[in-house]
């Protein structure tokens, strides 16, 4: 049974709830995520800005990667930091420090996010008045 609790805590999947939760109240989070391209197998530091469910079907988390492992990043298409979309059933790990939080409206954040036809979730910044 022992055995069974160690691996069970290696595979998992994210619940809705706790990735709704990270996203609504702004956690950053660490993620073991099994990228299929070389290189995109790996720990990543992501702050998870919207959930849904990508044009394909699958459950996906559209966040501000920060650091880690990333195909993309390693051939030089999308640089880190940057925006990945991530499917939520390759993520490995996803662990939630609630004291660490992110507050800052990343470059090109798009609430109304055009890679998901079901958007359950996003994070909401309110708008500043600048003038």
């Amino acid at each position: 049974m022992k055995l069974y609790n160690v691996i069970k805590q290696l595979i998992f999947e994210a619940s809705s709830d706790e990735i709704t939760n990270a996203i609504k109240n702004r956690n950053l989070v660490t993620i073991y995520y099994n990228g299929k391209d070389n290189g995109g197998k790996g720990l990543r530091v992501i702050e998870p800005f919207c959930y849904g469910t990508s044009k394909r079907g699958n459950k996906v988390i559209r966040a501000w990667e920060r650091e880690g492992a990333s195909h993309t990043a390693q051939i030089g298409d999308q640089p880190l930091p940057g925006w990945r979309l991530f499917r939520v059933d390759r993520i490995g790990n996803f662990s939630v420090d609630p004291r660490d939080k992110f507050d800052v409206i990343r470059p090109n954040y798009n609430p109304d996010d055009k890679g998901m036809v079901g958007l359950k979730v996003c994070t909401k910044f309110e708008l500043e008045n600048n003038g």
